[in-house]
């Protein structure tokens, strides 16, 4: 009866290290999909983020609001181009406020890609009156 009980300690041994192997790896995979589940609202908060301080650099710029006004705004200015992160790029468009502000044309290296959109409206300068709605599309360069 001892000799019996000696062989079917071996296999509650491997019945434990399978059982354990499996919960091993079902933590990883259950952490591998949690991360990756968190960190796509990061970036794109990351991104409204950065939007935000590149139309605010616009808004608070005496120059780059008359730009904006007269529609010769370019993002190839220097201080916008500075403030724009590597991981991004970015395209602006300025309307006649209130009309409709869409890219007529998305550009192929954001086709399948996610499009952040952020606008701000410029009203005047202290000579005129003339309201602008600048709104920039962004998205990563590297997905």
């Amino acid at each position: 009866m001892v000799i019996c009980f000696k062989r079917n300690k071996r296999g509650w041994t491997s019945v434990i290290e399978v059982f354990v192997s499996i919960l091993l790896i079902a933590g990883i995979m259950a952490v591998v999909i949690n991360s990756n589940a968190v960190q796509k609202p990061k970036i794109s908060e990351q991104i409204y983020k950065d939007q935000a301080l590149i139309l605010k650099i616009i808004q608070m710029d005496d120059d780059l609001r008359k730009e904006v006004l007269s529609k010769n705004f370019n993002m190839e200015n220097e201080k916008i181009k500075n403030t724009i992160p590597d991981y991004l790029k970015c395209e602006a468009k300025i309307c006649d406020f209130p009309e409709e502000c869409n890219l007529e044309i998305i550009p192929t290296e954001a086709e399948n890609k996610e499009i952040f959109v952020k606008s701000v409206l410029i009203t005047a300068t202290a000579d005129e009156y003339k309201p602008k709605e600048l709104k920039l599309w962004c998205w990563e360069k590297w997905n």
